[in-house]
This record gives structure tokens, C-alpha cells and sequence, in this order.
């Protein structure tokens, strides 16, 4: 796939090289941000707010459209459209970019964090920052914020789970990654890649029996009308990059660019600080209200179950891998 993902970002380069797009003089320069979440939930509100403030910084120079639920297409789609510059934004899981990449997988790794707070703050760190924006450079993207999306805990619709045990069996859908599908299945359930457009059918219908994630985006995509039980395991920790087309950043005038890239800075301040903290905490509030059974676990356990797994994966990294997450283990002391 990443050889792929090469040629198509060649030949998407080269077409923009050979015909760059004009601006028009007094038109507001469009911003299309294509993502998988939903239309309504915190993440929109986010985007909304997100699109008021580059408007702001670019003094209405620069105009955001917001399409969410894949309208635009796929993650992959997304990322090709982004290269070819007929995208401007997208936001996603940092493991999302292992296809271009095998550092980012380093972020698929169970209980790499002790909190959603310590993997933000490790990410935004200069040493970590640079690796990681050099490398999506590379690939055609620049990353103008970080944000953090919390801990994903698994949802069923089956049993309670509070021992790492009651995982066993159980079929539940996780991003379309491989490593985290190899985690879920390390504890001793059945991990099942799925867009997550496709997952309140498939939770209808019985193709699984569950999925993960935070309390505010269980609630937004309305999971508790199926699932009854809620455990918080927290065991995937990935942040989310918000990155826009580096072919497309390239042709904006220096103006412009510095308007983003401030505007990245504002939303991330604001969505980490203020708009996240919120939103996780009323989202296991509506939870709670709906009739979900909140369940504590000893995630000590779950810890116990996956480091064997964790240990496998490093033993058969690569030495770009090895060493990124030396970076991260390193760094994420700091906070």
C-alpha cells in the first residue's frame, strides 16, 4: 500500500507542478475539510469553531467547508485528494498515516500513554514535532495542529466487562489499522477493521458485537441506543493531526500561510483546553443518562495481557521505529 500511496502522490505532484491553480483576487480562497466523523457531535462543533477562526486570523481571506460522514470519500480517497491538492484538510488518527510511514504505527501501541493530556503535550514537543512534520512533509502534507480525541474504551452489546477475561471472544470493529486490530485481539477478542461509517449498522445487524471509543463520541454517534455496556479500559491513547495539502499550502500566498498556520495554533489551544476536557466528561454524563452501565476495570490487567504483543512489535521494528518510539518514551517523561 505505501508504494501505492507513493506513485499516486508522484503523479499528483507532478500534475500540480505542471498546472498550477490561480487564486482568484477578491474570491475567499475555499478550504474543503473532508473527515470520517459525523455532522453533529463534538468533533463538528470543533470544525465549526475551527472554521470561524481561520476566518478570523485570515481576516475572511480563507472560507472552510466542512464535509464530514466521508462525503468527500474515504481516509484514502481523503489523503489522495489532499496530495493532488483537490483537497485542502483533513483530520485523523496519527496511526492512520502508517501507510506512508511505519513510524506512525508506533501509535497503534496499547497503554502507550497515561493520559489523552500527556500524548498531546508529547507530540507538540519540538523534539517530536519536527519528526513527525518532516515526515508528512515528505508525503505531501503540513500539519497546523495536533488534537487530542482521549481514550478509547470498548462499548458491547453483549456482557459487562470488568476482568480482561469477559473480552474473550467478542467481535469488535477498530479503525482500519492492523496493529490495532492485532491489539484487540491480544486481549483476547476479535478485532474487526471497519470505516466508521459502517459501524452502528453493523452493531445493528450483529456482524459485531462492539467497538471502541471516548464517552463523547460513543454519545454522538448515538452507540448507547444498541450497547449497553460501557467499560473503560482506555487502552488506545491516539491523538489527531489536522494537516492540509502541502501542494495546495505551497500555492498560497505567504500571507495566507501564516494565517493557517496561526489558525492551527488558536483551535488546537482552544479544542485541547477547553472544548475536549468538556465535551469527554458530558459525554459519559448523556451516557449515563441514556441507561448505559458504566463499568470500572483493572487496567493493570489489561496492561499485563497486551505487553507480550507490545514486546513482539518492538522486537520486529524497524530501527526508524524503534527509534521514534525511544523519541516518545523519552519525551512523554516530561509530561
Amino acid at each position: 500500500m505505501k508504494n501505492n500511496f507513493a506513485s499516486v502522490l508522484a503523479c499528483c505532484l507532478a500534475l500540480t507542478v505542471a498546472a498550477p491553480a490561480a487564486f482568484a483576487d477578491n474570491a475567499p480562497i475555499k478550504v474543503k475539510y473532508s473527515v470520517t466523523y459525523g455532522a453533529t457531535g463534538v468533533q463538528a462543533d470543533g470544525a465549526h469553531t475551527f472554521a470561524d477562526i481561520i476566518k478570523e486570523c485570515s481576516q475572511g481571506r480563507l472560507e472552510m467547508e466542512f464535509y464530514p460522514s466521508s462525503q468527500l470519500g474515504d481516509k484514502a480517497s481523503t489523503f489522495e485528494g489532499l496530495m493532488a491538492g483537490t483537497i485542502e484538510m483533513t483530520e485523523c488518527a496519527a496511526s492512520d498515516l502508517s501507510v506512508f510511514n511505519d513510524i506512525w504505527s508506533v501509535f497503534s501501541l496499547p497503554y502507550l500513554w497515561d493520559s489523552d493530556v500527556q500524548a498531546v503535550n508529547t507530540v507538540n514537543d519540538e523534539a517530536v514535532r519536527k519528526v513527525l512534520e518532516a515526515d508528512a512533509e515528505n508525503n505531501g502534507f503540513k500539519i497546523i495542529a495536533w488534537t487530542s480525541i482521549g481514550s478509547r474504551s470498548v462499548v458491547n452489546s453483549k456482557h459487562p466487562i470488568k476482568t480482561v477475561d469477559d473480552m474473550k471472544g467478542l467481535k469488535l470493529r477498530c479503525m482500519e489499522d492492523p496493529i490495532l486490530a492485532e491489539a484487540i485481539n491480544a486481549m483476547g477478542a476479535i478485532g474487526t477493521p471497519m470505516p466508521a461509517s459502517e459501524v452502528y449498522t453493523a452493531l445493528q445487524q450483529g456482524t459485531i458485537d462492539g467497538t471502541d471509543h471516548t464517552p463523547a463520541n460513543v454519545a454522538a454517534n448515538s452507540w448507547y441506543e444498541i450497547c449497553k455496556y460501557y467499560s473503560l479500559t482506555e487502552h488506545f491513547t491516539i491523538p489527531d493531526p489536522v494537516f492540509v495539502s502541502k501542494a495546495w499550502f505551497d500555492r498560497l500566498s505567504p500571507e495566507n500561510q501564516a494565517a493557517l498556520i496561526e489558525a492551527g495554533k488558536k483551535f488546537a489551544d482552544k479544542w485541547n483546553n477547553e472544548i475536549w476536557p468538556s465535551a469527554d466528561t458530558a459525554g459519559l454524563k448523556v451516557l449515563k443518562e441514556k441507561g448505559m452501565e458504566i463499568l470500572e476495570v483493572d487496567k493493570n490487567q489489561f496492561k499485563a495481557k497486551v505487553k507480550p504483543f507490545v514486546d513482539e512489535f518492538l522486537a520486529d521494528a524497524t530501527d526508524e521505529q524503534k527509534e521514534f518510539y525511544d523519541l516518545l518514551v523519552n519525551t512523554r517523561q516530561k509530561y
